[in-house]
């Protein structure tokens, strides 16, 4: 049975939690990294990161988001909220670790992915190919040579087929199908066999609850399989039911035809993607509102000058402060709030959690806009959560229909936040299913064509003026559509507009050279990255590098790593 993916609420959506930063570039990377920590048994020791020689994305921006701390801390086995992600170099020189970061000698058949070569301290390689592919969503393609298709949305065994392996496979298949399961259908997912460019052949078999190794070694010697675990936070089932809607008529129409309402609507959404019941997604809904409140706080609750500036972001809420206290403020009172929490979810504090959504930031901006409406209008927190639900479900329907993501420009990442807390806003102050379509629509059709042109070394600029811009308006747009204006474009049809200008005009809209990126001080902060921010951080040799043993060594540049022997 195929595994039935579709975008959901806690892994699309607003997710993962995470440490502040870019979601693709900072969260994603710790992730696919975490993943090719299990390639080895014994703790990666020595490590090459490396790219596709034509992939500039990487190697003329590396640093610019946290890419390189992101993917040497993922190998040190961090996840996306661990503060450490901050010290990776630190922390990776302190265990004599030695890794480097470069191109490949050719490129491999996967575009924009990231190749890790691995070795333990007993002299065990593994390689791993895989990409961060937005939102903090990952795809692996290959594992020690063996072509997959894995998302980490299960928990995963890798075995070897030995000639005397198939009758070994049928028991385990028995086993993990009858072993006692919380999951509704049982813990096997799917088992895929796969072969390597040699010839060699391995089973893939993915479950939706993890086993002990030494469950596995029941049937397999420890030196055939590898463990791998999910690092989604909601891990794929059998019982999964196919997707509800995927335009807000037919959340509508679902809504009428169940009698339900419109937020009950998209709690049910999630229900079908997850399995999990109205408690427990309402909890992760309040864990995922605490985590929004405490980020756009953080500065007050810190006094804010004493927070520190680093060499790729100043605190702009300092200087915001400075000229608010001064009582210099030409904005209204709902947007000068707004932009005080926006100010401070701009800061991306070490140690605050952020929640993306869909951009790394993203939902902290999202979040400071309903912050903002919920204290000036005197709403209920309950009625702040029933936003974010609403605010989910235009996300989930934005990630079904188009890439939420910079490469459709900034309408893919801030454009959509702003639609999504439009649509928030407008049901909160009493709108209906209708009128939250129109100020989503409205969102989106105010930031179609904008680029995605994030300059390398440029202090957060051009995106802190349209991430600050998209919290500030999203009231704007809920006004219009409780006033009754008619955006004319449905929602869905500007998503397809999105991804279509993506597709036209893909170089325009997102790159190194669209936008901003072709002016002069673009090219001097690009020189700052390279020199003054990642000198001495590409390559690192330990002092004292393990030696590999006779029996295990391969060749320098070997295509792919078997499993050891």
């Amino acid at each position: 049975m195929a595994k039935l993916l579709y975008p959901d609420f806690f892994n699309d959506v607003f997710g993962p939690i995470m440490q502040p930063g870019s979601s693709t570039s900072f969260a994603g990377n710790s992730r696919i990294g975490r993943i090719a920590s299990h390639g080895v048994r014994g703790g990666v020791k020595r490590a090459k990161i490396r790219f596709n020689p034509e992939d500039r994305r990487h190697l003329s921006r590396l640093g610019n988001m946290m890419e390189d701390r992101a993917l040497l801390g993922g190998l040190q086995g961090f996840a996306p909220d661990d503060e450490r992600l901050f010290r990776a170099h630190e922390l990776a020189r302190e265990k004599n670790m030695s890794y480097e970061f470069g191109a490949l000698d050719r490129a491999n058949k996967y575009p924009l992915s990231t190749q890790f070569d691995v070795e333990d301290s007993t002299g065990e390689k593994g390689r791993l190919i895989g990409a961060s592919i937005g939102g903090g969503m990952i795809m692996v393609y290959e594992i020690n040579g063996f072509p997959v298709s894995w998302q980490g949305d299960t928990h995963a065994i890798l075995v070897e087929k030995t000639p005397a392996g198939a009758a070994a496979y049928n028991t385990f298949l028995k086993f993990v199908s009858t072993r006692p399961s919380d999951v509704p259908g049982g813990a096997f997912v799917q088992s895929t066999l796969t072969k390597n460019e040699t010839g060699g052949e391995a089973w893939f078999v993915e479950l939706s609850e993890p086993l002990p190794p030494e469950e596995v070694e029941r049937v397999f010697p420890r030196r055939d399989f590898l463990l791998f675990p999910a690092i989604l936070p909601v891990v794929t089932f059998n019982g999964r039911r196919p997707q509800l809607f995927k335009t807000v008529d037919e959340w509508i129409a679902f809504a009428e035809r169940k009698g339900i309402s419109f937020v009950q609507a998209a709690i049910e959404y999630e229900k079908a993607f997850s399995g999990w019941d109205d408690t427990r997604i309402g909890d992760y809904f309040e864990r995922i509102r605490g985590i929004f409140f405490n980020q756009i706080h953080a500065l007050e609750d810190r006094g804010t000058f004493p927070v520190a500036d680093t060499p790729l972001l100043p605190v702009y809420g300092k200087q915001w402060k400075r000229y608010k206290d001064a009582g210099r403020v030409l904005q209204d009172p709902l947007a000068s709030r707004i932009m005080d929490y926006a100010f401070s979810t701009n800061a991306k504090i070490p140690g605050v959690k952020i929640v993306p959504g869909p951009m790394g930031t993203g939902g902290g901006y999202l979040f400071s806009a309903l912050e903002g409406v919920r204290e000036h209008r005197g709403f209920s927190v309950e009625k702040q959560r029933e936003g974010l639900v609403v605010a989910a479900g235009l996300g989930a329907i934005a990630y079904s229909l188009c890439r939420a993501s910079g490469a459709s420009g900034c309408v893919g990442e801030s454009g959509i936040c702003c639609a999504m807390a439009a649509g928030a806003i407008t049901w909160m102050s009493g709108g209906n299913g209708a009128q939250v379509q129109n100020a989503a629509s409205m969102a989106l059709q105010a930031n179609i064509g904008i680029p995605c042109d994030p300059i390398p070394g440029g202090l957060e600029f051009p995106c802190l003026t349209r991430t600050v811009r998209s919290a500030v308006t999203a009231p704007l747009y809920a006004d219009m559509a409780l006033a009754g204006i008619d955006p004319l474009i449905p929602y869905h049809e500007m998503l397809l507009a999105i991804e279509a200008n993506r597709l036209k005009y893909g170089d325009a809209v997102s790159g190194p050279d669209c936008g901003t990126g072709c002016t002069a001080t673009a090219g001097r902060c690009r020189h700052f990255l390279a020199t003054e921010v990642m000198e001495g951080k590409r390559k690192w040799e330990a002092a004292s590098p393990p030696q590999s043993p006779t029996s295990t060594a391969l060749p320098k540049d070997a295509p792919s790593f078997p499993f050891a022997r």
